[in-house]
């Protein structure tokens, strides 16, 4: 190597670790310059942040949230809009699981007016400062948990000249212990461009007041500019915004005394708990017909239907889809799509445009689904309506604030087409939509929406049926299982990516609509010889990959299994004359045999997988627990007696516990030396009433006691 090449190595290396030196560490003059960022919040004088003492009534809980507050600042400048995000938060931790939480930090340090400051009261009152110089670069930001990352984060926009950058640092907390009061804050600034940019929607924020732990108080405070407006509703007896009238804050929510969660399985938080919610929108023109924003210097905290129509009319109208329309004509001209049965022609607009969905990078919107589909009925004038309402997980109709809240569907033929997924057939359900209140659509000069109550799901219509054959071999005590799963309706959602993972089942998706092979079509000669045998190797390197990823996938019914064998696709379930989906796996499981002297005491039992098990601090209820739908569960369990032994106890299986909740029932027999269990566990509602709680855990409770027993088999 010359010399001029070794000096110019030596110079790009050089300059390649001074920036991650750059990147990786504070100097001095860093940190004193995030030092001068944090002195407005030191200097802040909120009362609620000189609190050190927690009321008598919380003095058991792991935590308190002394205070907690995030102001959001705006700023249009020239073609920027400057967005500041300042949290701070006073938290006592009470015992050693709170500080195991708060062991660790993380900040964002990505521009210089961020900033980060960490400050520990003892219970003495002596305050130690954490500094910020032993912080570790966080390489992938996506791990940063969701606590310490801004609320609304940078805006897309059009031109991106931007210096403020997304670099995080993890930060150890030193010297903490319980009884100690964590005071911490944090700057997010971003600068957006919004050169040529009539509007910028920053993402709505959704929070609920109540926490992990008690909240003394809490607060949000957003400042404008006067191109910036503001959505917001609070719903379940959550505090509203208030309209300040000062300079200080143009908007302010406060909350007090907020007690933590006490119920966390089966919690629709967004519905069920006390919530607000907001969203600042800049725009060059105030009550845009396209936006969700009212006047100027409006609070807007109600949309009304007749509203919601006119708007839905507006977005409609401006929504292009013209591309992914032209595409699907072609894919049905090509199928013959117009000499069909309108049934027919229905399910093969769903699959193609399903298809094309599945190769767009994020899917299609609900709305672009829907123009697509409505044009594609509009071709052989097919009469539909369109239905908007949002998912029940999220908001209920009547508090849709937010323009990206409302969701597209479309009804033809008193049948509900939802947004195609990979895995969905046409009128399938959508769990978020189950029973939910809706608006019918009507669109035009003068739109109206027609209140409706979207159609919801009976337990047997989400059924999941296992198969289960086992053997043991009695020298080695391995037992050796085959289960073949059946599931059907909304019950799929859960297991599609377990079962499909790794298939070639999205590899001829083509076949469900009839076309031909949208990537072998351009291929000829060499390039398509080449793609099949790219094809043949990655199909033989998923079969072993799937291999490891169903034993894995499986540890929440069978963490014992100690060798997985084979797997089976048998239907995929995404087709209309298959949807169920049906697969087979077979594996080995271990610690299932117990020696008793000359019997063996076998977990027979136990094949029905895994069985939630409730604590006894959850047997209380304060909620609506939401099962998200009705649904069953039924094992057959064939398991074949090994020579020479006979069970003991057969009755002792049998039971049945059934009301208004749930049922779950068993009924064991023994045939030709095979012993049978037939079990089956139903959640017959979506939602079950707090009232009817003890009901529900009656059931849950019999089929974890039931998965615990073992089967004496005694020696002849």
């Amino acid at each position: 190597m010359n010399k001029l090449l070794s000096l110019l190595l030596f110079l790009f290396v050089s300059s390649a670790l001074l920036a991650q030196e750059e990147d990786d560490t504070f100097s001095p003059s860093k940190l004193e310059s995030i030092g001068k960022n944090m002195k407005q919040i030191w200097e802040d004088n909120d009362a609620a942040f000189t609190v050190s003492t927690i009321p008598s009534k919380w003095k058991d809980e792991s935590g308190v949230i002394i205070a907690q507050k995030t102001r959001f600042s705006f700023d249009k400048d020239a073609n920027k809009l400057a967005v500041y995000e300042i949290t701070h938060r006073r938290i006592l931790l009470a015992d050693r699981d709170a500080v195991n939480t708060y062991s660790y930090f993380y900040f964002r340090i990505g521009s210089s007016n961020d900033g980060a400051g960490f400050k520990i009261i003892k219970p003495d009152g002596q305050v130690q400062e954490v500094s910020l110089k032993n912080a570790i670069y966080i390489e992938d930001a996506s791990d940063v948990p969701n606590t310490f990352t801004p609320y609304i984060g940078k805006a897309s926009t059009y031109y991106d000249k931007s210096r403020s950058r997304v670099i995080f640092y993890k930060l150890a907390i030193p010297d903490l212990g319980p009884g100690d009061i964590i005071d911490y804050a944090t700057i997010f600034y971003d600068d957006n461009t919004v050169k040529k940019m009539s509007y910028i929607e920053f993402d709505p924020i959704y929070f609920v007041c109540t926490r992990e732990y008690p909240v003394i108080s809490q607060k949000f405070e957003i400042d404008t500019d006067d191109k910036s407006f503001v959505n917001s509703k609070s719903t379940m007896s959550a505090p509203d915004f208030k309209e300040t009238g000062n300079t200080n804050a143009d908007y302010v929510w406060e909350d007090h005394d907020r007690e933590k969660i006490s119920d966390t399985r089966w919690v629709n938080s967004m519905v069920e708990l006390p919530m607000v919610k907001f969203q600042i929108v800049f725009s060059r023109s105030e009550n845009r017909s396209d936006l969700f924003i009212g006047d100027r210097g409006e609070l807007k905290q109600n949309i009304s239907p007749q509203e919601l129509a006119k708007k839905m009319n507006t977005l409609y109208n401006r929504l292009d889809g013209s591309l992914y329309y032209s595409m699907a004509k072609a894919y049905l001209r090509s199928v013959g799509g117009e000499d069909m049965r309108e049934e027919d022609y229905i399910q093969k607009v769903y699959y193609i445009l399903r298809h094309m969905s599945f190769y767009r990078a994020n899917g299609f919107s609900s709305e672009l689904f829907a123009s697509c589909l409505t044009q594609c009925l509009d071709l052989r004038k097919i009469p539909y309506q369109l239905i908007v309402t949002a998912p029940r997980t999220l908001t209920k109709p009547e508090n849709i604030i937010f323009r990206n809240e409302p969701e597209w569907m479309v009804k033809v033929k008193d049948k509900y087409i939802f947004n195609a997924g990979v895995c969905t057939n046409p009128y399938d359900l959508k769990e978020e939509f189950l029973d939910t209140p809706a608006f019918q659509i009507s669109l035009g000069k003068n739109p109206t929406a027609t209140p409706l109550t979207l159609p919801g799901t009976r337990f047997d219509d989400n059924l999941t049926t296992n198969q289960v054959n086992a053997t043991i071999d009695t020298a080695t005590r391995t037992m050796t299982v085959v289960l073949q799963r059946t599931v059907k309706g909304l019950s799929k959602q859960n297991v599609n990516q377990q079962a499909l993972s790794y298939t070639t089942a999205l590899d001829d998706d083509h076949r469900n609509y009839g076309g031909e092979d949208d990537v072998r079509a351009g291929m000829k000669g060499d390039a398509l010889d080449k793609y099949e045998e790219k094809l043949r190797e990655r199909k033989k390197e998923d079969k072993i990959r799937k291999l490891d990823y169903m034993k894995e996938s499986l540890q929440d019914d069978f963490n014992n299994i100690s060798n997985y064998l084979e797997f089976t696709l048998n239907a995929d379930g995404r087709s209309w004359r298959k949807q169920e989906l049906i697969y087979t796996n077979k594996f080995e499981l271990t610690d299932m045999v117990k020696v008793a002297g000359n019997d063996l005491l076998v977990s027979v039992p136990g094949l029905i997988g895994e069985q939630l098990f409730i604590p006894q601090d959850e047997k209380k209820r304060e909620v609506d627990a939401d099962l998200g739908y009705a649904r069953s569960l039924r094992n057959v369990v064939s398991f074949t007696i090994p020579e020479g032994y006979k069970v003991v106890g057969l009755q002792n299986l049998n039971t049945n516990v059934e009301n208004e909740a749930g049922q779950f029932a068993v009924q064991a027999s023994i045939e030709n030396n095979i012993l049978t269990i037939m079990e089956k566990k139903i959640y017959k509602q979506a939602i079950v009433k707090k009232e009817n709680w003890s009901k529900l855990i009656e059931m849950l409770d019999a089929a974890y006691n039931f998965s615990q027993k073992k089967i004496l088999l005694r020696k002849s």
